[in-house]
């Protein structure tokens, strides 16, 4: 399904990051080690590293990698991105925050597992 709906022209969402994350970036202190949850096309990832931040995030559309790594490219920043679920994540590693802008698309009992990770 994603993979479909990333394959349009442009981005999906936009390159501006999520208007919540702009709002809340404040409170991430310098230099956080973050994790963008199904990070999609990048735009979100993108500007927290903009800001200075250690991003990784992950997607499980290698199309929306694809834009997001050349996003990331124009922007001048580095992001260590990954093709993987929320469910096939290793959610051992450890981050200082951690950022699921759409956690509302997951079913859920995902969700609910999530949130225990």
């Amino acid at each position: 399904m994603w993979d479909k709906r990333y394959s349009a022209p442009g981005f999906l969402f936009g390159t501006e990051p999520a208007q919540f994350l702009t709002r809340e970036a404040g409170l991430m202190p310098a230099g956080s080690d973050v994790l963008c949850v199904a990070d999609g096309e990048g735009r979100n990832s993108t500007y927290l590293a903009g800001l200075g931040h250690k991003v990784t995030a992950f997607d499980p559309s290698p199309v929306a990698l694809e834009k997001a790594r050349g996003l990331a490219g124009e922007k001048g920043v580095e992001i260590d991105f990954n093709l993987s679920g929320v469910d096939d994540w290793d959610w051992s590693k450890t981050h200082d925050v951690v950022v699921a802008v759409f956690v509302q698309f997951a079913p859920p009992a995902l969700r609910d597992q999530m949130f225990k990770w």
